[in-house]
Protein backbone atom coordinates (compact mmCIF):
# COMPACT_ATOMS: atom_id res chain seq x y z
CA UNK A 1 0.00 0.00 0.00
CA UNK A 2 2.59 2.11 0.76
CA UNK A 3 4.89 1.55 -2.25
CA UNK A 4 2.06 2.08 -4.45
CA UNK A 5 1.37 5.51 -3.18
CA UNK A 6 4.62 6.44 -3.05
CA UNK A 7 4.79 5.38 -6.60
CA UNK A 8 1.97 7.47 -7.32
CA UNK A 9 3.18 10.89 -5.52
CA UNK A 10 6.57 10.08 -7.41
CA UNK A 11 4.80 9.71 -10.94
CA UNK A 12 2.73 13.20 -9.94
CA UNK A 13 6.08 14.99 -9.53
CA UNK A 14 7.58 13.56 -12.55
CA UNK A 15 4.31 14.44 -14.64
CA UNK A 16 4.21 17.89 -12.91
CA UNK A 17 7.65 18.31 -13.86
CA UNK A 18 7.29 17.17 -17.51
CA UNK A 19 4.89 19.51 -17.85
CA UNK A 20 6.64 22.46 -16.30
CA UNK A 21 9.30 22.00 -18.80
CA UNK A 22 6.77 21.96 -21.84
CA UNK A 23 5.21 24.74 -20.73
CA UNK A 24 8.83 26.70 -20.48
CA UNK A 25 9.81 25.09 -23.95
CA UNK A 26 6.93 26.50 -25.53
CA UNK A 27 7.65 29.89 -24.30
CA UNK A 28 11.19 29.75 -25.25
CA UNK A 29 10.03 28.77 -28.67
CA UNK A 30 8.02 31.45 -28.76
CA UNK A 31 10.42 34.20 -27.72
CA UNK A 32 13.32 32.45 -30.05
CA UNK A 33 10.76 32.89 -32.75
CA UNK A 34 11.26 36.31 -32.01
CA UNK A 35 14.86 36.49 -31.60
CA UNK A 36 14.98 36.55 -27.56
CA UNK A 37 16.54 34.54 -25.08
CA UNK A 38 14.80 31.38 -23.61
CA UNK A 39 13.22 31.05 -20.40
CA UNK A 40 13.33 28.54 -17.25
CA UNK A 41 10.65 27.68 -14.82
CA UNK A 42 11.67 29.57 -11.55
CA UNK A 43 10.00 28.00 -8.01
CA UNK A 44 9.64 31.41 -6.61
CA UNK A 45 7.67 32.65 -9.84
CA UNK A 46 5.53 29.55 -9.99
CA UNK A 47 5.00 30.13 -6.30
CA UNK A 48 3.56 33.29 -7.09
CA UNK A 49 1.86 32.10 -10.10
CA UNK A 50 -0.33 29.60 -8.51
CA UNK A 51 -1.34 31.93 -5.50
CA UNK A 52 -2.69 34.72 -8.14
CA UNK A 53 -4.45 31.51 -10.28
CA UNK A 54 -5.68 30.30 -6.84
CA UNK A 55 -6.89 33.39 -5.80
CA UNK A 56 -8.83 34.38 -9.67
CA UNK A 57 -10.37 31.13 -9.19
CA UNK A 58 -11.56 31.48 -5.59
CA UNK A 59 -13.12 34.80 -6.40
CA UNK A 60 -13.90 33.59 -10.06
CA UNK A 61 -12.64 36.48 -11.50
CA UNK A 62 -10.05 37.51 -13.88
CA UNK A 63 -8.37 39.94 -12.38
CA UNK A 64 -4.77 41.18 -11.72
CA UNK A 65 -5.66 42.62 -8.29
CA UNK A 66 -7.45 39.24 -7.19
CA UNK A 67 -4.53 38.34 -5.36
CA UNK A 68 -3.46 41.52 -4.29
CA UNK A 69 -1.14 44.85 -5.28
CA UNK A 70 0.74 42.77 -7.79
CA UNK A 71 3.75 45.26 -6.70
CA UNK A 72 3.32 44.25 -3.32
CA UNK A 73 3.03 40.37 -4.25
CA UNK A 74 6.34 40.11 -6.49
CA UNK A 75 8.39 43.21 -4.28
CA UNK A 76 10.47 40.30 -2.51
CA UNK A 77 11.54 39.06 -5.79
CA UNK A 78 14.13 42.05 -6.23
CA UNK A 79 14.04 41.92 -10.40
CA UNK A 80 14.83 44.62 -12.20
CA UNK A 81 11.99 43.49 -14.75
CA UNK A 82 8.43 41.39 -13.73
CA UNK A 83 5.31 41.44 -15.62
CA UNK A 84 2.20 38.99 -15.53
CA UNK A 85 -0.18 37.77 -18.01
CA UNK A 86 -3.53 36.27 -16.71
CA UNK A 87 -6.51 33.97 -18.58
CA UNK A 88 -9.14 31.91 -17.50
CA UNK A 89 -11.87 29.40 -19.80
CA UNK A 90 -8.55 27.43 -21.72
CA UNK A 91 -8.16 23.98 -20.65
CA UNK A 92 -4.58 23.76 -22.27
CA UNK A 93 -1.08 25.68 -22.24
CA UNK A 94 -0.89 25.86 -26.20
CA UNK A 95 -4.81 27.77 -25.86
CA UNK A 96 -3.70 29.96 -23.43
CA UNK A 97 -0.47 30.79 -25.36
CA UNK A 98 -2.26 31.56 -28.02
CA UNK A 99 -4.50 34.01 -26.56
CA UNK A 100 -1.22 35.87 -25.25
CA UNK A 101 0.29 36.29 -28.79
CA UNK A 102 -3.49 37.82 -29.88
CA UNK A 103 -2.96 40.57 -27.14
CA UNK A 104 -0.81 43.62 -27.66
CA UNK A 105 0.11 43.81 -23.62
CA UNK A 106 0.04 40.05 -23.09
CA UNK A 107 2.21 39.45 -25.81
CA UNK A 108 5.04 42.37 -24.82
CA UNK A 109 5.13 40.62 -21.60
CA UNK A 110 5.71 37.45 -22.90
CA UNK A 111 8.23 39.06 -25.34
CA UNK A 112 10.00 41.13 -22.56
CA UNK A 113 13.67 41.79 -23.15
CA UNK A 114 15.92 40.42 -21.06
CA UNK A 115 13.19 38.19 -19.43
CA UNK A 116 15.05 34.44 -18.47
CA UNK A 117 12.38 32.84 -15.81
CA UNK A 118 8.97 32.53 -15.80
CA UNK A 119 6.67 30.74 -13.19
CA UNK A 120 3.27 29.69 -14.85
CA UNK A 121 0.34 27.89 -12.97
CA UNK A 122 -3.30 26.62 -13.80
CA UNK A 123 -5.73 26.42 -10.86
CA UNK A 124 -8.91 24.00 -12.12
CA UNK A 125 -12.80 24.74 -10.42
CA UNK A 126 -15.23 22.98 -12.23
CA UNK A 127 -18.16 24.68 -10.49
CA UNK A 128 -17.21 27.82 -11.87
CA UNK A 129 -17.95 28.76 -16.40
CA UNK A 130 -14.41 30.03 -16.59
CA UNK A 131 -13.22 26.35 -15.44
CA UNK A 132 -9.19 26.94 -15.11
CA UNK A 133 -7.69 29.75 -14.37
CA UNK A 134 -3.88 30.71 -15.42
CA UNK A 135 -0.99 33.02 -14.26
CA UNK A 136 2.26 33.72 -15.48
CA UNK A 137 5.19 35.85 -13.97
CA UNK A 138 7.86 37.05 -16.02
CA UNK A 139 10.98 38.10 -14.87
CA UNK A 140 15.26 39.33 -15.32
Amino acid sequence: MIRSLLAAVLMAAMTHAAAAADIAAQVTAYRRAHGLTAVRMDGALVALARQQAAAMAAKETVSHGAGGDFRLRVAGLHRRLVAENIAAGFLTFPEVLAQWDASAGHRENLLMVGARRIGVAAVSKPSSPYRRFWAMIISD
